[in-house]
């Protein structure tokens, strides 16, 4: 009796160690991958910066499933003076030379609603910082009434500061290829201006240049006052900020 007793364990045992092996397998099988970004790193070139004459490159890199940082340079090989940098209502009159300079924009993005989590496509949400330094230079008449002209040449560097959000919607055609449209990405900036004048300029001159730029920095919609400051015989600097934004049409290829 007691050997049938240990036969039947022996098989209750195997038939209930054999059932909870054969569901473990079970539930390894069903069990979900872990998503992975398939092409995790695009190169792209934004194709709208080069009405401007900026070279902008944006490297892209997938961090996890929907969520990737970037890091995007842009070189502005001879821009002409911007029209919005012209002041109507002044006694300075303005010639400026043309613009160079590089522009640094690290930036992270989450895709909101991806069709297949294994690939950044779809519409996204992002933060950026924006690094710009330009360098120009220009030349100024100050025309006063009943009074010698003041004539002043200036080497000019402009440096800006900003953090911005941006929204928008990214393609990918057969595996590879992206098209990125960036609707939307307004910022705001800290602007610093400097002058290098090649002779001191006088006090007069610099108080109207300060009025000069009040006007420019006023069609930005930001009552911001602007004040030249010396910094020695022919140096003077001000700071000024206002919003900006950001957008483009980009093409990449992803690897």
């Amino acid at each position: 009796m007691s050997t049938l007793k240990t036969i039947l364990f022996s098989i209750m045992s195997f038939l209930i160690i054999g059932t909870a092996i054969s569901q473990d397998i079970n539930t390894d099988k069903i069990k979900p991958q872990k998503e992975v970004v398939v092409y995790p790193n695009i190169v792209k070139i934004n194709s709208l910066a080069l009405i401007f004459n900026n070279a902008s490159l944006l490297y892209e890199r997938a961090i996890i499933p929907r969520l990737s940082v970037g890091m995007g340079v842009g070189y502005k090989y001879a821009g002409a003076e911007p029209k919005l940098l012209a002041a109507s209502n002044s006694d300075i009159a303005v010639d400026i030379d043309k613009i160079t300079g590089i522009s640094i924009t690290p930036e992270a993005r989450y895709y909101i609603k991806a069709c297949d989590p294994g690939k950044l496509e779809g519409f996204y949400a992002g933060v950026y910082l924006r690094y710009t330094g330009y360098k120009s230079g220009a030349s100024f008449e100050y025309l006063r009434v009943n009074k010698p002209t003041e004539s002043y040449h200036s080497n000019l560097s402009l440096n800006e500061y900003g953090v911005g959000i941006q929204l928008g919607y990214q393609l990918i055609i057969k595996e590879r290829f992206t098209i990125d449209f960036m609707f939307l990405g307004p910022r705001f900036s800290s602007y610093h201006l400097g002058y290098n004048f090649d002779k001191q300029p006088s006090q007069e001159f610099l108080d109207e240049l300060s009025e000069y730029l009040n006007e420019v920095v006023d069609r930005f919609g930001l009552d911001y006052k602007v004040d030249i400051q010396k910094e020695g015989d022919a140096k003077a600097t001000t700071s000024f900020s206002f919003a900006n934004t950001r957008f483009g049409i980009s093409f990449g290829f992803a690897f």
